[in-house]
Parts: structure tokens; sequence; C-alpha cells
């Protein structure tokens, strides 16, 4: 494979990754999340009771910059913050239940956009692009700290 077979598909998924975040804020009414909550939220749903510096730890960012941005989150009602009960001076994050009522709703808006793509294209690419889903699922195994 080419180093510009490489670059194309690390646009194309990068393109389908933005179109796919933006098309599910707006089509389910959701108000658009900065990418720096968007970010840590993603982390904190995929490891839940994470500390901020755990969080911090897998996004290579500052401890200072993700605690701001858990606050907003708190704010925004889609984290919560625990105290760790084997370290009282220690608090762990949680998506709360409105955090997942939106990722439902905008998995829901997703699979409908989806289908109806699939339903448009002919059965030979639907069945290609069916058949890449794993191939997709290996690249989301990148990993997350740097």
């Amino acid at each position: 494979m080419s180093e510009s077979d490489v670059f194309d598909i690390a646009r194309e998924v990068r393109a389908l990754v933005w179109s796919l975040r933006r098309f599910g804020e707006r089509q389910s009414g959701l108000p658009a999340l900065p990418h720096s909550e968007l970010e840590v939220l993603r982390v904190v749903v995929d490891h839940e009771g994470s500390t901020v510096s755990d969080v911090a730890r897998m996004l290579g960012l500052h401890s200072s910059n993700v605690s701001t941005t858990v606050r907003r989150l708190i704010d925004k009602g889609l984290l919560a913050r625990d105290t760790d009960p084997g370290d009282r001076r220690s608090s762990r994050l949680h998506s709360t239940a409105t955090a997942r009522r939106h990722g439902e709703m905008i998995d829901d808006v997703w699979i409908d956009a989806i289908g109806r793509r699939l339903a448009g294209m002919s059965p030979e690419d639907a069945a290609l692009l069916t058949r890449a889903a794993p191939l997709l699922a290996h690249l989301t195994s990148m990993p997350t700290e740097p």
C-alpha cells in the first residue's frame, strides 16, 4: 500500500468522523459540544470511574485543562464526579443518564442515516461496506494514549 493510499484513507476517515459527529448533533437537536468536551466525555464513557489524571494521561493533556473541561461537562449535566470510597481525597468520573440518552439519540440518527445510505447503494457496494465494518473496528482500536 502506498503512502498516498494511506493518506486517502486517513483523510476520508477524518471527514467521516467529523461529518457523523456534526450530523448526529444537528439531527438529534442536541447542542454541539466543543471538541475538547467531546473527547473528555468519550474517554469517560469508555472508561467509567476514571480520575481526571487518568483522562488527562489517556488524552495526552495536562490535568488542569481536563479539570476545566470536566467542570463544564458537569455544569451541562453530562458528567458526575463521585468521591472514591477507597480514597476519599480522590474522585471518580461517570457519565450521567443525560449523556447516555444523548449518545443513544445520536446512535439512532446515525443508524437511520447510514441505513438509508446503504439502501441507496448497489447491493455489491453495500455488501462490501458491510464486510469492511470489522476493518473499521480495527482502526478504532488505536491506542488513545500517546
